[in-house]
């Protein structure tokens, strides 16, 4: 029988050699078509972004319309024959994990507004913790207790049920704080919700990891806290790795003379966050835990180490990515909801309404159940114990918390690793229902505000992001220090003149300014 397979071969090689060579072409052709209708659909998103920015249309926001115009290509590609494009259109884990997410956490991590994060941190905390925990387990017993029906003929386990709440637990209101930018809501609202999505993602994942171990064994009263441990093993090393690589960055570039070389030092400093990702992943911890306390910590101690130039390619480079990646993972869900069934059964074979309407129902009920209580228990805590006389929480802002509860792409992500005969069950009920609570609960922000009456229009003067006008304190003081008053290296014209006019400051606080050179007195007449 061995013999009969392997002497054929050579036959088969020869005689056709054609479909091993046009294979290359052909995929390159279709890859080709859908990269051209990703671009094609990502600009239209941001142009759609720019009118309404224009036109002053708050109401509709441009992930609606980015979800929307990938469900119209993604029903045009299902109904098209053929499948090679059908199938390099369909959502993957791995492009997502790789590629779209590690901008977005870089970039939440480099921007964070640090006095407002940690001024409210104790209420971020109990929400990424405690309410993705409810959320998780709350979703999972309910979809539990659908499934011991019988209905629909879903049978679930109980892993199962807590892994599939686990992916439905990780919220995503991208939509939701861009309409609070465009309405300047207060700061405070605004970063308990965005560093509760921050932290709610990396729990989430780190949850569903944990979950995953525990799939095809008996479950004892012991695996609740061997699971608990394992949480939080995982997520401490995880921000401990983080804080470490960007620790290091920070030394190396207070150290070396990168500050004269700024695209060398821009490279290095987004290579090192990503070797910080890829690292955690290779070594099984949680990769967005570390790259999202690395960038952190690159913000609060290596920004002020480089150069100006460095500074500001930074941030508009990871700014500009995590942009072009949130409004291609809302593309991708729309296209998903179309591409991502298989097209060898029938339809009614994996999509359950019934089902879907549970999970919909679930997801709404365990983030008020979330929420409400949780908020009430902060509010109780700093009143009796700090003696705190307003709300620290209003009711307003805790229903603006319940609004912001719309899930996201990593819940669709999350579901790619689900395993076993209700996987493609499963995989749909996620994307359906997070492209509902993005259409309905982001759709309808705009109206929330007006109704609840959240104040708007509130500049954060003392948040306010200067960062790219301060001087590093460490790149250019001391190369100058270092060559005797002599520039060397690098030369950027607008920050020669800035640190000319920095010395002639200073000469002139020290009542020496009898001694400025006739360049030095240009400059700081121009500057005051």
């Amino acid at each position: 029988m061995a013999s009969w397979d392997l002497a054929p071969s050579p036959v088969v090689l020869a005689a056709s050699p054609s479909p091993t060579a046009t294979a290359p072409e052909e995929e390159e052709y279709y890859s080709s078509w859908s990269l051209f209708l990703v671009c094609m659909l990502l600009i239209l998103s941001l142009w759609t972004s720019y009118y309404l920015q224009i036109k002053r249309i708050k109401v509709i926001h441009e992930t609606l319309v980015a979800i929307f115009a990938g469900m119209f290509v993604g029903l045009i590609v299902r109904l098209a024959p053929g499948t090679m494009i059908r199938d390099m259109l369909t959502f993957k884990h791995t492009l997502f994990f790789n590629l779209l997410l590690p901008p977005i956490i870089l970039s939440s991590g480099y921007e964070l507004k640090q006095a407002n994060f940690f001024r409210n941190f104790g209420s971020i905390l109990t929400f990424a913790f405690l309410g993705t925990f409810i959320s998780a387990v709350g979703v999972g017993v309910l979809v539990y207790i659908y499934s011991f029906l019988g209905l629909e003929s879903l049978e679930l386990s109980l892993i199962e049920c807590l892994t599939f709440g686990s992916t439905l637990s990780a919220t995503d209101p991208v939509t939701i704080l861009a309409i609070f930018n465009q309405y300047k809501v207060d700061p405070k609202l605004y970063t308990i919700i965005f560093g509760e999505s921050l932290l709610n993602d990396a729990v989430s994942i780190v949850m569903y990891e944990t979950l995953s171990q525990f799939h095809s064994t008996e479950i004892y009263v012991s695996s609740i806290f061997h699971g608990i441990g394992i949480f939080l093993l995982t997520f401490s090393v995880s921000m401990a790795m983080g804080i470490m690589f960007g620790l290091a960055t920070s030394l190396i570039l207070k150290h070396s003379s990168l500050a004269q070389y700024p695209g060398i030092e821009s490279c290095l400093v987004a290579l090192s966050a990503y070797t910080c990702y890829f690292f955690s992943n290779g070594t099984n911890m949680s990769g967005i835990v570390s790259l999202l306390f690395c960038g952190i910590t690159l913000k609060h101690y290596a920004y002020h180490t480089m150069s100006r130039r460095t500074q500001r390619a930074s941030k508009y480079i990871f700014s500009t990515l995590a942009q072009l990646s949130e409004n291609f993972i809302f593309i991708y869900l729309g296209l998903s909801l179309f591409t991502s069934p298989p097209s060898s059964e029938k339809v009614t074979n994996y999509f359950k309404p019934l089902f879907v309407i549970i999970t919909t129902v679930a997801v709404v009920f365990t983030r008020y159940a979330a929420v409400f209580p949780l908020s009430e228990a902060i509010n109780f805590f700093l009143r009796h114990a700090r003696g705190q006389r307003s709300e620290e929480i209003p009711h307003s802002y805790q229903m603006m918390l319940f609004w912001a509860g719309l899930r996201g792409a990593v819940g669709v992500a999350l579901a790619a690793g689900f395993q076993g005969p209700n996987a493609p069950t499963l995989r749909i009920t996620v994307l359906v229902v997070v492209v509902l609570t993005v259409v309905v609960f982001g759709g309808t922000t705009a109206y929330m505000l007006e109704v609840l009456g959240i104040r708007t229009g509130v500049e954060d003067d003392a948040a306010s992001d200067s960062d790219s006008e301060e001087l590093p304190r460490s790149g250019w003081f001391n190369t100058y220090r270092r060559h005797s008053g002599q520039w060397t290296g690098y030369t950027d014209e607008e920050d020669v003149s800035y640190m000319q006019s920095q010395q002639a400051a200073a000469a002139l606080a020290r009542g020496r300014g009898r001694y400025l050179t006739g360049e030095q007195s240009n400059i700081l007449c121009s500057f005051f």
